[in-house]
């Protein structure tokens, strides 16, 4: 069974419900300190600039509820698989939140690679429902630079095409892959060449391998731009020699080329 939206690390699907119950946690918790300073600035003696305070506290709680929204809406669309006029603009709202869901997850002795692949799993899930589709030539695929085998002297950072295919890497088969569907592909070594490549090719959709770190600052740097995150495997460690499943990028590629959907068999 192909599942587009499925992230498999260890043998295990992670969790969903991982970055969305943090989500509402640091959620409540600013919602509540909002309404201590609220209490606080309006009291009589509170000093001359109570009404300012609490100008400035009532928006931050009115844009609480905007994201206490925007949580609502995914999941909705998680359990539902609907959406609605204006449903991207709930979903970036609550993308504020995620610095805080990292400290309450440290704070819980939750490891933040776990949040992280959480997060990416909502983000694939969401990206599932919608309706993209683009040409070719309008898909961007971004690769670590991890993936090329760490011996070659061949630079492939500028111009993936250098590649030999030795076959001691799985560059030549994603280059197979993408090539044989024109799609655009960049091999990158961190945010900045990322970035450049995004705003270079201007894509429709980005398709991205990296691992948890990369992948979830892509997603939130780039939004409202929509980026499918795939993680890669690290058999020999981070940053080092790593590998990703093929199947999945082929999966993803065909999703958004119109040639596949989610859950028909293989």
């Amino acid at each position: 069974m192909k599942i587009l939206n499925e992230i498999v690390v260890d043998g295990n699907k992670t969790k969903k419900r991982t970055f969305l119950g943090l989500s509402l946690a640091s959620l409540f918790l600013i919602i509540t300190v909002i309404i201590y300073f609220f209490i606080i600035a309006g009291k009589p003696d509170a000093g001359l600039m109570r009404n300012l305070a609490i100008f400035v506290i009532s928006s931050a709680f009115l844009f609480s509820v905007l994201i206490l929204c925007g949580l609502f809406c995914i999941v909705l669309a998680i359990l539902g698989k609907w959406r609605f006029p204006g449903f991207s603009w709930f979903v970036g709202q609550t993308l504020f939140l995620y610095p805080f869901v990292l400290q309450i997850g440290r704070f819980l002795s939750i490891t933040q690679d776990k949040i992280q692949r959480s997060f990416i799993e909502v983000n694939n899930q969401l990206l599932s429902l919608c309706p993209i589709q683009a040409e070719a030539a309008r898909i961007l695929v971004l690769l670590p630079h991890c993936l090329q085998y760490d011996g070659c002297t061949i630079r492939i950072t500028h111009n993936i095409e250098n590649c030999k295919r030795c076959g001691r890497c799985q560059i030549a088969s994603l280059l197979e892959v993408t090539s044989k569907r024109g799609i655009p592909t960049r091999v990158v070594t961190g945010g900045t060449l990322a970035r450049r490549a995004v705003e270079t090719h201007r894509p429709k959709i980005v398709v991205a391998v990296a691992c948890e770190r990369d992948l979830s600052s892509g997603v939130i740097d780039t939004f409202p731009l929509p980026v499918f995150g795939i993680l890669n495997e690290r058999p020999q460690g981070p940053c080092f020699n790593t590998r990703v499943d093929l199947q999945k990028v082929e999966n993803a590629l065909d999703f958004f080329l119109g040639q596949g959907k989610i859950g028909e068999e293989a």
